[in-house]
């Protein structure tokens, strides 16, 4: 247990280099999405600030990785611990940077804890093969520096869960927060010199210069992305001139499938909330829903009333809001490009005329296009936003066909009483985490991966640890060559 808890000011922001924090001359800010309004500074790093990180990651790296398994493990453990006793700071922070509902921003906080957590309690694993003539043991080696740039979406969850991984393995790690939401990330890391060796976790915010420094540098052994497949394909081409080992976690198009047989008290609320859930700007949220035509109109009118009811939309603070607004400006502009797209087209909106406010915050009401045609934007395209498309089906090879028709394959999900039938179904649907009877909800005892486009390599649970390392394996031949090696005059 850490003895004293610091006292950290969760209102003044720095970068973390070396276990020290770092002010800059230039600053940034980030954007309450509810007003639109500046909130607090941020520090820009600069190249330099890159260049000391990557030397003291690389210094502490030599101690870290050499420490036992089980020493990192207490450490992570005591982090979870002292990170506990913020918790209520924390969920403040967040749904200030994210706009989220208090209840979501709250359990995301939590969510923090299990992610590391859990991987502070795996394994590396020792692999042994042998016969009559050799025995082979492979062993699992951290990378060195691992370099986390880090969405804006879940900005503390998806941080975590670096992390955990990064240190369990062995790696240290720089973490670079979306400058959108960047103050969770900066004062997680901050929170965190108070456990970890300098080095070992550090942090540095800043503009658009610094996610290519830290792609370019030759410094860093791994960079790891969770955002867009555009950017993703930038970072994979700025890695190859190192080789640098790399995990991508891009966008998806997210299909599911409504089965005729379902319970439609249960499936509606678990579908419609798995496609608004944070204003759908969930890379694996629903971005396409597929109901059996027998079943069609009334699932749709049940997922309005719902919408309607159940999902109200305001600020972080309001009691029983579910739905916040666009966390960005950027991000809201290309969301309303949808809707706009979609009136244009003269497609049908069940939830009727969408809510868009505009000049104060960033908010648009959920909104359903009823079965708007295959080749629409809103169905070829993620909105990342709270606009959801539905369509009817009749032939079950069809539906599995137009649910794959996409260079994406991040998330899916089935909904049937005939669990059988859905294990079947899933296993025809290219993506890398396909949820039966539930919307898509990954933990990190999962590996989290996706197919296609969406994304290279895969992190969380104990596949995941095994990204930040390289494998090592000693062979050992059994017969004693020295006997018949001349005997030495010395």
């Amino acid at each position: 247990m850490v003895a004293t808890k610091p006292d950290i000011d969760f209102e003044t922001f720095y970068n973390i280099v070396d276990g020290q924090k770092r002010s800059a001359s230039s600053f940034t800010n980030g954007v309450d999405p509810t007003t639109a309004e500046k909130l607090w500074d941020v520090p820009v790093a600069t190249e330099q600030d890159v260049n000391d990180a990557v030397d003291a990651g690389n210094r502490a790296f030599k101690s870290w990785s050499k420490t036992p398994i089980e020493k990192r493990r207490e450490l992570m453990n005591q982090f979870v611990d002292l990170y506990d006793a913020y918790t209520k700071e924390f969920t403040t922070l967040i749904c200030k940077e994210t706009g989220k509902p208090a209840m979501f921003g709250g359990s995301e906080v939590q969510s923090v804890k299990e992610m590391i957590s859990h991987h502070a309690s795996l394994d590396l694993p020792v692999e042994k093969y042998e016969d009559d003539d050799k025995s082979v043991t492979t062993r699992f080696v951290p990378l060195g520096v691992v370099g986390a740039i880090c969405p804006w979406n879940f900005p503390m969850l998806l941080s975590a869960g670096k992390i955990g991984p990064a240190l369990i393995a062995g790696c240290t790690i720089i973490l670079k927060p979306s400058p959108f939401t960047p103050y969770t990330g900066l004062k997680l890391v901050e929170l965190a010199q108070s456990v970890f060796p300098p080095g070992v976790v550090q942090a540095l915010g800043g503009d658009d210069r610094l996610g290519p420094w830290m792609t370019a540098h030759p410094g860093i052994a791994k960079i790891s992305f969770t955002g867009s497949v555009a950017t993703g394909k930038r970072i994979m081409e700025a890695c190859s001139k190192t080789l640098k080992r790399i995990t991508l976690e891009l966008g998806g198009n997210d299909p599911c499938i409504v089965m005729p047989d379902v319970d439609l008290d249960k499936a509606v609320p678990e579908v419609t909330i798995g496609c608004f859930f944070n204003s759908g700007q969930v890379c694996v949220a629903t971005k396409r829903v597929y109901i059996h035509e027998s079943i069609y109109d009334e699932f749709v009118k049940r997922m309005v009333a719902f919408t309607k009811a159940a999902l109200k939309v305001g600020p972080s603070h309001e009691p029983g809001v579910m739905i916040g607004p666009i966390q960005n400006s950027m991000q809201y502009e290309r969301v309303k490009g949808f809707f706009d797209d979609s009136k244009k087209q003269g497609y049908k909106f069940a939830t009727g005329e969408p809510e868009v406010r505009e000049g104060k915050g960033f908010w648009i009401t959920p909104t359903i296009i009823d079965n708007p045609p295959t080749e629409s934007r809103i169905i070829q395209e993620e909105p990342f936003g709270p606009i959801v498309p539905t369509q009817p089906w009749s032939d079950l090879d069809e539906v599995i066909a137009r649910a794959n028709n996409t260079n994406v394959g991040l998330g899916a999900s089935v909904f049937t009483k005939d669990i059988a039938k859905g294990e079947e179904i899933a296993a025809q649907l290219e993506a890398g985490n396909v949820f039966i009877n539930s919307f898509t909800k990954p933990i990190p005892q999962a590996y989290f991966s996706g197919h296609k486009e969406s994304g290279i390599g895969g992190e969380w649970g104990n596949q995941g640890v095994l990204s930040y390392c390289n494998a090592h394996a000693v062979h050992v031949y059994k017969k004693h060559y020295a006997s018949s090696a001349p005997k030495s005059n010395l």
